[in-house]
């Protein structure tokens, strides 16, 4: 019998949720690479850091949460199951996360940019968290008057300031070359089968409410008797890579060349032998989007962890 699970996201790019098993990694941990690697970027903990592959900034986020709470999720063992979702608007400093590993927490502190997560301890996969931070709302007003982009480097620069607080968090950036996913339109002469994503207008019953399409990708996946059902509205094609790089426990680089964003609802199982299941991710992402993943070289960033610790106390 399949356990229904339905959850909902309004965030950043709250990807990494949509995994077959909620305490995996999102990335397998990466052996150390057979090739010296090139040299390492240092990551002060202080101040705001992107992998070295990412698009250059020119702004410079500052702004840290004020309150924090981190518990440790302790599941009843007659029930063992949860609630797993993420609340992280981008023009606000709410953030919530529910059953959330370490490992998930980096990735969204650096924007789901394609990257792997080297070193650490075991609990960074195995303990779940529930983290709920929060700003004065002074802050709110000021993320309000930010571009999506520097309101979303914002955000990212506040999580990444709570992992170095709480969980006392120090690493640094190497890069290498490793196998990735290329991400490809299935057919070029047909094109891929996404619809532009549909704008809503604001509501006008939400004083200073942002425009729809500032509050970032809408993700909800469920399960049903033939696998699971995801439903994504406002998503880019680079916020695709991140999360069918997250499914699939590996890096996914956007190679599509498609603009904008789209909304699409993917029907996929991850194995089965059952004739009556959707097909496999891959499979289904290529019949029903009409891209194709495909393996290749490439260079990747890798975040290595030299220090954490379990968090401190509230």
């Amino acid at each position: 019998m399949l356990l229904a699970r339905s959850f909902r996201y309004r965030a950043l790019l709250a990807l990494t949720l949509v995994l077959p098993n909620f305490a995996a990694p999102i990335v397998a941990q990466s052996p150390a690479p057979a090739q010296p690697p090139n040299p390492a970027v240092p990551m002060p903990t202080s101040a705001f850091s992107q992998p070295p592959s990412a698009d250059p900034v020119a702004y410079t986020p500052t702004l840290t949460f004020d309150v924090a709470s981190v518990r440790e999720l302790q599941p009843d063992a007659d029930n063992p199951s949860w609630a797993i979702g993420l609340i992280s608007p981008p023009h606000s400093c709410q953030f919530q996360a529910r059953a959330h590993s370490v490992k998930v927490l980096i990735q969204l502190a650096y924007g789901f940019l394609p990257f792997e997560i080297s070193g650490g301890p075991d609990w960074f996969n195995t303990r779940l968290y529930n983290v709920d931070a929060k700003c004065d709302h002074s802050v709110d007003e000021q993320l309000a008057k930010l571009t999506d982009d520097q309101a979303k480097l914002e955000k990212e620069h506040m999580l990444q300031a709570l992992l170095a607080d709480r969980f006392h968090l120090k690493a640094h950036w190497e890069s290498k070359q490793a196998s990735v996913y290329a991400l490809t339109i299935a057919n070029p002469k047909s094109g891929a089968k996404l619809q532009p994503a549909k704008v809503e207008a604001p509501d006008p019953d939400i004083p200073n409410a942002p425009p729809p399409e500032t509050r970032g990708p809408d993700i909800q996946n469920r399960m049903d008797a033939h696998g699971h059902v995801m439903t994504v509205r406002y998503l880019t094609t680079k916020g695709m890579a991140g999360l069918f790089g997250a499914m699939l426990q590996g890096t996914v680089q956007d190679q599509t060349g498609l603009p904008g964003r789209y909304d699409f609802t993917l029907q996929y199982t991850y194995q089965s032998s059952d004739p009556d299941s959707y097909p496999t991710l891959t499979t289904a992402i290529q019949e029903q989007l009409g891209l194709k993943l495909e393996r290749t070289r490439g260079s990747v960033d890798v975040l290595v962890i030299d220090h954490a610790d379990l968090p401190s106390e509230n």
